[in-house]
């Protein structure tokens, strides 16, 4: 007999109920905390077995997990396809640009050209109205007079 009660407890039961009835009430009560305790402890395996994931249960996550890869799997691909299209764009935009410089440059120079046409054609004009008129060439006369 293994008992759950301390040595001063079972001395009391003893001068109280005898010896005998002492031992008695003792394998009752050790027995009945036995079962208690298997009780408890099935109780509580039942609650954990609740709580527990299963196998199956890591199997249904698992391959729902395994979709959601595969779902954005496939979509980074997209993704990357749509990053190659636009740097192709980019490049193509930059080549524009690049055309679009060269043109720029072009007119640049022929407004340069004509800038400096025009002035020509200024200086040519002022020296024309210039040489017709009679007070130019009266300055004219007195600067080459003798």
């Amino acid at each position: 007999m293994v008992s759950t009660l301390p040595p001063e407890v079972v001395i009391k039961l003893q001068e109280k109920l005898g010896k005998e009835e002492a031992i008695e009430f003792i394998k009752a009560l050790d027995e009945t905390i036995k079962e208690l305790s298997l009780q408890r402890k099935l109780e509580l395996k039942e609650e954990l077995a609740k709580e527990l994931v299963t196998k199956a249960d890591l199997r249904e996550e698992f391959a729902k997990l395994r979709q959601e890869i595969a779902r954005l799997d496939s979509q980074i691909a997209e993704l990357r396809g749509e990053i190659a299209e636009l740097r192709g764009e980019i490049g193509d935009l930059r080549g524009e640009i690049g055309g679009v410089k060269g043109q720029i440059a072009e007119v640049n120079a022929r407004l340069s050209k004509l800038e400096t046409y025009i002035k020509v054609l200024i200086a040519l004009f002022l020296i024309a109205i210039a040489l017709y008129s009679l007070v130019f060439f009266e300055l004219v006369k007195l600067l080459f007079k003798p």
